[in-house]
């Protein structure tokens, strides 16, 4: 920071005069002082400009809308160091007042061509005990202004003094610039010797220099309130839809904006909520990349609207590198419920009681149902996966409730109603042909006693279509009432004779259920009267 950092233009002016200060002491004509003239109205210029210049700069300070310690000691120090310059420019512009003003308290009739009076203005009383020059007066009023600055600003590296003797320039530098020279303190450097508007001018150059360290200073206090400010240097246009989903036939809706974004720097800090979003380089355009946080979550609604939309919203945060205060906005979304659809095999809808009624499940728009998960009470049943998509939903009661969740989040209800399983039909059988009641049977013959089912019900049950004949009664007028264990009557093993009937009072039932369980099957058994011939 120290030394100042001076523009081109200044540069080259600061040049000009110093060749023009050797081209003095060379005694070149009078054509030379006409040239300070026209460098001091340059300079003085160049003064007006970086006035205007760095008062914008503690506009720009002044303005920030950040509220905090940092940035409102920093908008304190930028008041301090303008009225800081502010003093010391009106004090050099008195100094050059004096200089175009003769003792007699008059303007300077040939202020061009004097080639003493700023001399002996400055220069006066130096080096006489008691007493102190202008030029001393000078000297010091800018190492104050110098070591003010640096007291105010605190900079890394201070600025360096203003006042430099003839040695800490680089065009003195040189083997054949005399010792003399670059002994020589500062005053007699700067003022003995000078011609009136030569000293004018070097107080103006002078005055460019306060006023590019003043710049300096206020750009090193207007970053403490810039970092505040996020600077976009890329620009995005960007499209907020009311769906990214639209169904064939209707409207696509949107609102598009254009989006500042920042490429490189430090990755802003991004949240959800309480929790932090992952945040990567994102490709807009070839060679273009901003920072994105990846928003992802399973929306999930619980009080749908008689058009089965919720409305939602979340919090999101974003915070920037050197921003105290982060930038927050609620982002508000629709829920649509979701239609679950439940099908089966037979495109039955109830549920048969204490059987694994298989149903796939699917969900439109949904393409990964690895996640999904059926619940219901343990009251009111069991849900068993069977993969790919497919439950078997196993009722103990006359309803059962099963809820969809996606993770942890409900998404749909459904009720279904549940029946008891079909009754049993009855066939008697006698070597693979059904009994014919009229003809009868012989006494000889064994009788099979076989259940048939609704296809509805086999189709969509498989594993529940097992029934079995577990045991029956019978009655013969010869043995009388039989217990028989199984499905089987072997008609000879009670005396059966032509003319006799047989009957069959009861049957008990059992039927082997989805998951491996033995049940009595209840039902209202007609008894069966078959005659032996």
């Amino acid at each position: 920071m120290a030394g100042g950092k001076e523009t081109p233009r200044q540069k080259m002016i600061g040049m000009m005069y110093m060749v023009l200060t050797a081209l003095l002491a060379l005694n070149v004509s009078s054509a030379v002082l006409e040239k300070f003239a026209i460098i001091d109205e340059t300079l003085v210029a160049l003064v007006e400009t970086s006035i205007v210049s760095n008062e914008e700069i503690v506009k720009g300070i002044e303005g920030s809308t950040v509220n905090n310690a940092k940035v409102n000691e920093a908008k304190k120090t930028a008041k301090e160091v303008r009225e800081l310059t502010k003093g010391v420019l009106a004090y050099m512009d008195d100094i050059k007042k004096e200089m175009k003003t003769g003792d007699d308290k008059k303007p300077l009739k040939d202020l061009v061509q004097d080639t003493h009076h700023a001399d002996e203005l400055m220069m006066s009383g130096e080096g006489e005990s008691g007493k102190v020059s202008m030029a001393q007066k000078y000297e010091e009023q800018l190492n104050k202004y110098v070591a003010k600055l640096n007291e105010l600003v605190k900079p890394t590296k201070p600025f360096a003094k203003i006042t430099k003797r003839a040695g800490e320039y680089k065009s003195f530098s040189g083997p054949e610039v005399k010792k003399e020279l670059l002994e020589q303190p500062y005053t007699k450097f700067a003022f003995h010797g000078t011609p009136t508007m030569g000293a004018i001018a070097y107080v103006t150059q002078q005055q460019t220099e306060v006023l590019a360290y003043e710049r300096e200073a206020l750009n090193e206090l207007l970053k403490v309130t810039e970092g505040d400010v996020f600077k976009a240097d890329l620009l995005v246009a960007m499209v907020r839809a009311e769906s990214n989903s639209v169904v064939a036939g209707t409207n696509y809706e949107g609102d598009l904006f254009l989006a500042g974004a920042a490429s490189g720097g430090e990755d802003p800090i991004m949240f959800k909520g309480s929790e932090k979003v992952e945040v990567k380089d994102v490709e807009i355009r070839p060679g273009e990349r901003i920072k994105m946080g990846k928003i992802k979550f399973r929306a999930a609604g619980s009080d749908f609207d008689e058009n089965g939309v919720e409305k939602k919203s979340f919090p999101v945060k974003i915070v920037l590198p050197n921003r105290e205060k982060p930038i927050e906005q609620v982002i508000k979304y629709t829920v649509v419920k979701p239609n679950v659809k439940f099908e089966s095999a037979t495109g039955a809808i109830e549920l048969y009681r204490e059987c694994g009624n298989i149903k796939n499940v699917s969900i439109p728009g949904f393409t990964d149902l690895s996640a999904i998960n059926l619940t219901c009470s343990p009251e009111e049943g069991k849900i068993i996966p069977q993969g790919s998509g497919a439950y078997a939903f196993l009722p103990l009661k006359g309803r059962m409730t099963v809820k969809v969740k996606l993770g942890n989040d409900e998404i749909f209800t459904q009720r279904f109603d549940a029946v008891p399983v079909p009754e049993p039909q009855f066939v008697l059988r006698v070597q693979n042909q059904d009994v014919d009641y009229k003809k009868g049977v012989a006494p000889s013959a064994r009788v099979d006693v076989t259940i048939r089912l609704p296809k509805a019900f086999t189709d969509q049950n498989k594993k529940d279509s097992k029934y079995t004949v577990k045991s029956m009664e019978i009655f013969t007028p010869r043995s009388g009432i039989k217990s028989v264990q199984g499905d089987q009557i072997k008609l000879s093993d009670y005396g059966a004779r032509g003319g006799d009937n047989f009957s069959i009072y009861s049957v008990e039932v059992v039927r082997e259920t989805f998951d491996g369980r033995k049940v009595p099957v209840n039902f209202q058994f007609t008894p069966v009267a078959i005659p032996v011939k």
